[in-house]
């Protein structure tokens, strides 16, 4: 019998133990924890859900537009074709060209001529007037922008088109802001292209006690003539609405809140965009709210208003220039993690439609917005991370897609066992939209990026398995 004799070798090499790295547990607000334990609150009233789920449109103002349809002899047959043809038109909408831009585009015009052409065509010489095939190929490449005239016909078409989904999100986005900040009482509020004034009417009925004063930005006459019928039928009544046609040049006096909804796509560019933005940011004294639809082209525009105010409140050069973070829906002033990706950051609210629409009873829009508060962050802020696609429920475990305060995108897996029965009904309870009150810690023991040798490896093994016997 031949005995195999294997010398023990010491070998050197080294090994990363990358493999007990740990990941950041998920671990329950302490205040809300504490709530749930003793039962002072259930899991579908959580404080991270955003409500109502389905504002309720005014009655007085579903009534009053029908009488103005009715008083302008306009069908609600005709009505409805016109105003699905407008709301295609809205949710195709991209602003326009930057001028940076158009050059690269009619450079793509060129090529496309000179691919099947002997003779080499330059843009310049290009006559677009008599030129069918290049002004049809510039045409599929520019976005041919222009802004919506609202003359009489196109404000009734809007009215029964947009009124309600504007109402509705406004309703739920300032909501949001009494519930989560109970000490903010405004008395005056400034709405920048406030068309109808769906803007007044969410905003008066939320802090219907102590707004008193209203200031409206719109250009079009016909706009302001039916926002003014419009508030006169409200219950109960709006008083004290001023109407201008044009954003005042001084920055004082300011205002409480700042709305912007629906009107950066009818602005000529960006220069005038960020001009407009900053003048609104100037006139604002506690919160600027920006609105768009939740199409890639309104989140884009959204979040450039986001970036230029950031950059403009942290600028090394600022003087006198108030802080400001981001309120809503961000849990974190850094980049957008969405804006790389094809997928806008947009958020979902359903809506009944007007009665004579005769459509189902709920559907649901797509908005994009930001709420920006001119102030430093709190150091206490419960930064908690916002659920940005729809939660999806598994048998067993729910899964929740959210923006955290890294401001990284990350999906995470909620199970009874090894979440907690209070974090998975939190998240079960959950919607697209809502935070999760929940915060993720470091653990403090990780082996990640440490190096051993084989040898220490092994004896640190032996020593969990076997015990630390002398020799071993």
């Amino acid at each position: 019998m031949v005995k195999l004799i294997v010398s023990r070798i010491h070998c050197m090499t080294f090994t990363s133990l990358r493999c007990f790295s740990a990941k950041p547990k998920v671990i329950l607000d302490e205040t809300i924890s504490s709530l749930l334990h003793t039962e002072d609150m259930k899991h579908k009233k959580h404080p991270g859900i955003i409500r109502p789920k389905t504002p309720v449109f005014p009655n007085w103002a579903s009534k009053e537009i029908s009488d103005i349809l009715k008083d302008h002899q306009v069908s609600f047959s005709e009505i409805r074709t016109s105003a699905q043809m407008l709301l295609n038109h809205l949710n195709n909408r991209c602003p326009p060209l930057q001028e940076a831009k158009l050059h690269e585009k009619l450079l793509r015009v060129e090529e496309r001529l000179n691919a099947n052409s002997n003779k080499k065509i330059h843009i310049e010489d290009i006559d677009f007037n008599k030129n069918h095939k290049a002004r049809n190929i510039l045409k599929q490449s520019i976005y041919n922008w222009q802004p919506i005239n609202f003359d009489k016909l196109t404000c009734l078409t809007y009215m029964v088109s947009r009124t309600v989904q504007n109402y509705a999100v406004l309703s739920k986005i300032l909501n949001e802001i009494r519930v989560r900040d109970e000490d903010f009482k405004p008395q005056t509020l400034f709405d920048f292209g406030s068309g109808l004034g769906t803007v007044i009417w969410a905003a008066s009925e939320i802090w219907s006690n102590s707004l008193k004063e209203y200031l409206c930005i719109e250009i079009s006459k016909p706009m302001i003539e039916f926002s003014e019928r419009l508030a006169k039928a409200a219950k109960p009544k709006i008083k004290n609405i001023f109407y201008r046609e044009y954003l005042p040049v001084s920055i004082n006096p300011t205002y409480d809140i700042v709305v912007s909804a629906h009107s950066l796509f009818e602005l000529p560019g960006t220069e005038a965009r960020l001009e407009t933005i900053l003048n609104l940011w100037q006139k604002t004294e506690r919160y600027l709210v920006i609105v768009e639809q939740g199409t890639n082209a309104g989140y884009k525009l959204v979040n450039e208003a986001r970036d230029f105010i950031l950059k403009y409140t942290n600028s090394r050069f600022k003087r006198n220039i108030r802080n400001g973070y981001v309120f809503s829906p961000c849990p974190h002033d850094l980049k957008c993690p969405r804006f790389a990706g094809s997928i806008p950051c947009n958020f979902e609210v359903l809506y009944n439609p007007l009665p004579f629409l005769n459509k189902k009873e709920h559907e649901s829009e797509l908005y994009s917005y930001v709420v920006i508060k001119k102030d430093k962050r709190p150091e206490n802020d419960e930064q908690w991370p916002r659920i940005v696609r729809p939660v999806l429920h598994r048998s067993g475990h729910t899964i929740c897609r959210m923006c955290v305060a890294s401001g990284k995108l990350k999906e995470e897996v909620f199970t009874k066992n090894k979440s907690g029965k209070h974090i998975y009904y939190c998240a079960k309870r959950s919607n697209w939209g809502d935070r999760l009150p929940i915060h993720y810690e470091e653990p403090e023991d990780t082996l990640e990026g440490h190096e051993m040798t084989n040898e220490e490896t092994n004896r640190k093994y032996l020593r969990r398995t076997h015990g630390t016997k002398r020799g071993i």
